[in-house]
């Protein structure tokens, strides 16, 4: 293959099989990271004649960008992040903080320790710990975190969670703000 061929970028097939396989590629992926970080711009012009978008999150991570519906695993990954959000910021901790740097061990985690995390988990489809634990083999399989054993750790991909919760309090922000805003005109 000639070296001017767009098919010429270094570990492109590897790169675009995990991205398609809904991976976010970080600094910790080595030698496939360090491709994309060198040509971006090469990469997605291939990637969307292709169809598909790749994003470069402003925390220097790599994914494709996907439409607007979640998937049921999406969902249940989504879920899992929220009650543990929600659960580290009721301890007073700093959530970004915490995620960031803190071991998180499997059996000491919040998911079940309230019936209203359990009704959660439950109308989420994560009813068993069995369950939990798919949930944490997802999330590394794409790339947000990283287990050893008992335990995890979160990697740089995990701040597309927080973009998520901020898009959705902003989008909450603005329906009460309009809500608001009617019920003043109906008085």
């Amino acid at each position: 293959m000639s070296e001017n061929s767009p098919f010429a970028l270094p570990h492109l097939a590897e790169i675009f099989q995990l991205l398609c396989r809904g991976r976010h590629i970080c600094i910790e992926d080595g030698n496939i990271y360090f491709a994309l970080q060198e040509d971006p711009k090469s990469y997605a012009e291939l990637f969307k004649n292709l169809g598909f978008q790749l994003e470069v999150h402003s925390r220097e991570f790599y994914y494709f960008h996907g439409g607007k519906s979640l998937s049921v695993l999406s969902e249940k990954m989504s879920l899992f992040m929220f009650i543990l959000m929600e659960h580290l910021e009721g301890q007073g901790e700093s959530v970004e903080e915490s995620i960031l740097t803190k071991n998180f061990v499997i059996d000491e985690l919040p998911h079940f320790n309230s019936e209203r995390y359990q009704n959660y988990m439950k109308e989420g489809g994560v009813e068993t710990s069995n369950d939990l634990v798919g949930v944490l083999t997802n999330l590394e399989k794409f790339g947000f975190v990283e287990r050893k054993g008992d335990s995890f750790r979160f990697k740089a991909p995990v701040y597309r969670f927080f973009d998520i919760c901020g898009s959705i309090a902003q989008d909450n922000t603005q329906t009460l703000l309009q809500s608001s805003g009617e019920k003043e005109q109906l008085q």
